[in-house]
């Protein structure tokens, strides 16, 4: 058999020429690759980074919506509170002057359901010391001439029903949704609370117990 002769040193030299230039020329797409790889990589970066950024301004711009949807409230509430403050106020004011023109005329009218107990304002308690007036809240002019807020503070301070004015240890019943007293509220045109007891909701709330 015979043997392929050897090549010459100037057809090597050319082969190994050609080799590195290939290697050349590979290693330097490569690198060219590498680079488009890493700046396609920073722009992933730099756009992950602006949403980031784009979400927590948007946490933000939620956060401040929430405090005005708040304070919006606050403000209508409040308007309220003052225009039924001013309401009652200009009503009393007026029952004071036909009071005045007409002193023998009622000083005050019970609305419909008020309960009819005795009377039981600290001052008019039958205890020593004390004197007792002897008539139905109703017909008490102490009673029915304070202010709803103040009747609903005597109701709580001495843990009376807010439907039957009962104290709860004697009323059988613990909840104002079990009260069989009937209640209505010309006012608010509801059945939930005495008229007596009106009030804006958040203060109602606020006071009557669960």
């Amino acid at each position: 058999m015979e043997q392929n002769p050897p090549e010459s040193v100037p057809s090597i030299k050319e082969k190994l020429k050609n080799s590195r230039e290939r290697e050349e020329e590979c290693a330097a797409n490569l690198q060219l690759h590498r680079k488009d790889l890493l700046r396609a990589r920073t722009e992933a970066i730099n756009v992950v980074l602006a949403h980031q950024k784009a979400i927590v301004q948007l946490d933000q711009e939620l956060d401040e919506n929430a405090k005005d949807i708040k304070n919006m409230h606050v403000h209508f509430i409040s308007e309220r509170e003052t225009l039924l403050s001013s309401f009652v106020g200009s009503l009393l004011k007026e029952k004071k002057k036909a009071a005045e023109d007409q002193p023998d005329a009622p000083q005050f009218v019970a609305p419909r359901h008020t309960p009819t107990i005795m009377c039981f304002l600290r001052t008019h308690l039958n205890q020593p010391g004390m004197v007792s007036c002897g008539r139905k809240i109703r017909e008490c002019e102490s009673f029915m001439l304070q202010t709803n807020r103040e009747r609903m503070e005597l109701l709580f301070a001495q843990h009376r029903c807010f439907g039957c004015f009962l104290p709860l240890s004697v009323a059988g019943h613990l909840k104002l949704a079990d009260c069989p007293h009937p209640r209505f509220c010309a006012i608010c045109k509801t059945n939930d609370h005495h008229q007596i007891l009106c009030a804006p909701r958040r203060v109602y709330q606020g006071i009557i117990p669960e």
